[in-house]
């Protein structure tokens, strides 16, 4: 939205968005948070209210007649509603530009959905420069917008340092990230915490960090005092920034698989990445995901940035070996992190392309549609 402002002047903006879009202008219909649930039951009990809301958004851009349509991620929602509007102005002529942002994820599983997204979009802006390929030869207009976090400027240091924070003879430190959902938690963090008492005894005086949000401090607070460990070995935060605060001092990561573990690749720290899912979601996961592309970082450099467990393989001794070899001497501390850099710094130059801004990339794709 803001790129838009700058290269095409105040737009007036209807939809549903979040704080962040309603500073630049969005009058939203309905609280963002209404499209947010999880769980194959909870979408089952949803679904009527969101069709709801779905019919009255699409009653809202047909009174409108908005220049563009734009969705952003909330993928099932975001497909039904453009398939829904195409429906209600079948054979009008006047259906607007509709424009995907976040392309599902076909590269990993579930190739299939890339042909139903070319019928229902326009337009597709892709975070990963290979996405593209999956949907153009479909006909959909699909474009590399580059990466939001590739940009972030707290990766600025990478350039520079090689992890220099952390002394060879300090004790080991560990950042330790379980999930942000409430199931990833009770999945994880048990062996995540095991896996540092197993490694406490090899390495005296280790200590971790657990970054979370403040609704789950207190359910990891209550992991970390099941697990006996010691509150000056494990220290929960949800301070600003904690994330990047616990990393600057780390010498290693154990991490849920997911988004974060692009940041903690673009920060150059080495590791290990793991999840565990309930019996029947593991058998389909099993089935339809492929595991080696599952880890973003490894799926981008086409090459094992971060080790992966899956399911069994999720035990304390299990990730404890995973970690061991970073943490074995100072010198392998080193390596480790020289090694991590490098990817690092390959990942920014992917994800950045040829562009000064991300803002300045979607206004330019957009504004495309506009004309």
């Amino acid at each position: 939205m803001a790129g838009v402002t700058a290269a095409r002047g105040q737009r007036q903006w209807i939809g549903v968005g979040g704080p962040a879009m309603q500073e630049e202008g969005l009058q939203s219909a309905f609280p963002m948070e209404e499209l947010t649930v999880f769980g194959f039951g909870a979408a089952v009990r949803a679904y009527p209210h969101l069709s709801r809301r779905m019919d009255s958004l699409v009653d809202l851009i047909i009174a409108e007649k908005p220049a563009a349509v734009l969705s952003v991620d909330v993928k099932g929602f975001s497909v039904r509603l453009a398939e829904r509007l195409r429906r209600r102005l079948a054979g009008s002529g006047n259906i607007p530009p509709i424009i995907h942002t976040v392309a599902p994820t076909v590269w990993a599983w579930g190739g299939w959905r890339a042909n139903r997204f070319a019928t229902a979009f326009d337009a597709m802006m892709c975070l990963f420069p290979f996405e593209p390929d999956y949907f153009m030869p479909l006909g959909l207009d699909a474009r590399f917008i580059s990466h939001p976090e590739a940009f972030n400027k707290t990766y600025d240091i990478i350039a520079e340092e090689t992890g220099a924070n952390r002394r060879g003879d300090e004790p080991a430190h560990i950042t330790v990230l379980p999930g942000s959902r409430r199931s990833e938690i009770s999945h994880l963090l048990a062996p995540m915490l095991g896996a540092l008492d197993i490694l406490r005894d090899d390495f005296p005086g280790l200590t971790a960090t657990l970054p979370t949000l403040p609704h789950l401090q207190r359910l990891i607070e209550q992991g970390v005092q099941a697990s006996g460990l010691d509150k000056r070995c494990v220290k929960v935060t949800c301070e600003k920034n904690a994330l990047f605060g616990s990393l600057a001092g780390s010498d290693a990561v154990i991490a849920a698989s997911g988004t974060v573990t692009l940041q903690t690749a673009l920060y150059g720290m080495p590791g290990v990445t793991c999840y565990r899912a309930g019996l029947i979601s593991a058998f389909i996961g099993r089935r339809l995901v492929d595991m080696d592309k599952v880890i973003l970082p490894n799926a981008l450099s086409d090459s094992p940035v971060y080790p992966f467990l899956f399911q069994e393989e999720v035990t304390p001794q299990g990730l404890a070996n995973s970690i061991r070899p970073i943490l074995a001497s100072p010198q392998s501390r080193t390596h480790a992190r020289t090694i991590a850099r490098t990817h690092a710094l390959a990942l920014r130059h992917m994800l950045r392309g040829a562009a000064d801004s991300f803002e300045a990339n979607v206004a330019a794709v957009i504004t495309d549609w506009l004309d």
